[in-house]
């Protein structure tokens, strides 16, 4: 079951697009309350930053050590990115807490 919502699919579609282009647009979607998606191109054209954004009481090492439930919607986001030929990294790593935020980040590697 796909948890993403029609607005961030959207967004990662333009995104895989605008890649094809050479001019992918950022996406800065919402999934639900308490978890964000940001993904950037680096601007060498072979590689994109992304970064889920979650308010929580813990910070396991990797994203999907938060548990089934969340893995779904970053499942849902990598198996959008693949569909554009886009891979994403093994684990989302925890890289720090902006105001009270955990950021988890990984490296996307374009087609």
């Amino acid at each position: 079951m796909n948890h993403v919502p029609n607005e961030a699919l959207s967004a990662i579609d333009a995104f895989g697009e605008g890649h094809l282009r050479g001019e992918p647009p950022p996406v800065r979607e919402r999934l639900r309350s308490d978890l964000r998606v940001r993904i950037e191109a680096d601007g060498d054209g072979r590689t994109a930053r992304c970064r889920f954004e979650t308010e929580h009481a813990r910070t396991p090492p990797t994203l999907r050590d938060r548990g089934s439930f969340l893995t779904t919607y970053v499942d849902g986001v990598d198996g959008r990115l693949r569909e554009w030929g886009i891979e994403p990294p093994a684990a989302y790593e925890y890289r720090g807490t902006v105001d009270g935020t955990h950021r988890y980040e990984g490296t996307l590697t374009l087609p």
